[in-house]
């Protein structure tokens, strides 16, 4: 109710909640901050034509300009929220005669993150759209809609490809060294500390 034509940004595709009409005040948004939504190319094609229509009534009403407000009295201020909320009350009673369930005009919020959470976007994004201040709360509130696949374990697979994945030769003979003939595990390892600085690895941890 407090989107402003100043708000909606056609080229980028998104839409700037800045403010709220609460009981006749202009206040802020929710969380307190502005927040910055993505709009559909459907919503912002809609917007576009509404944009028209408000045009062609300016012209034929005389006004001065185009109303700043997105949606708009008859007389071009802003909507009072009992009538929106009557005229959502006469369309409920309509639905309602047709078997469809009577749903809050919030309910259009629900649905909007549950499809998105099930689309497989992240719960961070949806509580950014959502005005959410902490994701938690947007977790709390929408983990029974986010998709589970339990058969889905191909990010615990490290074998690169099927079959079983490469393992240490089985034989314990520790090949020669070309560079230190005779010499034994330990002392190689020694010799590997001081040419590379690396901490030569635990060859027993008996008691």
């Amino acid at each position: 109710m407090g989107l402003r034509w100043e708000d909606v940004d056609f080229d980028r595709g998104r839409i700037t909640i800045r403010r709220a009409i609460t009981k006749g005040h202009t206040v802020t948004p929710k969380s307190g901050r502005a927040r910055v939504v993505a709009m559909s190319p459907g919503l912002g094609s809609d917007l576009l034509d509404l944009l028209a229509q408000r045009r062609r009534e300016c012209l034929a009403r005389k006004w001065a300009e185009v109303p700043s407000w997105v949606f708009c009295s008859e007389a071009g201020t802003a909507l009072d929220e009992r009538n929106v909320t009557r005229s959502w009350d006469r369309l409920r009673r309509r639905a309602q005669k047709h078997g469809v369930r009577p749903l809050r005009l919030h309910a259009a919020r629900h649905t909007f993150a549950s499809l998105a959470l099930a689309a497989g976007r992240s719960i961070r994004w949806v509580a950014e759209q959502l005005g959410h201040a902490n994701p938690e709360l947007t977790l709390r509130v929408y983990a029974h809609v986010i998709p589970v696949d339990d058969q889905d374990l191909a990010f615990v697979d490290f074998s690169g490809g099927p079959g079983r994945p490469y393992t240490a030769p089985a034989s314990a003979t520790v090949p020669p060294n070309e560079n230190a003939p005779g010499t034994t595990a330990r002392r190689r390892s020694g010799f590997l500390e001081r040419e590379t600085g690396f901490e030569p690895a635990t060859l027993s941890l008996g008691s």
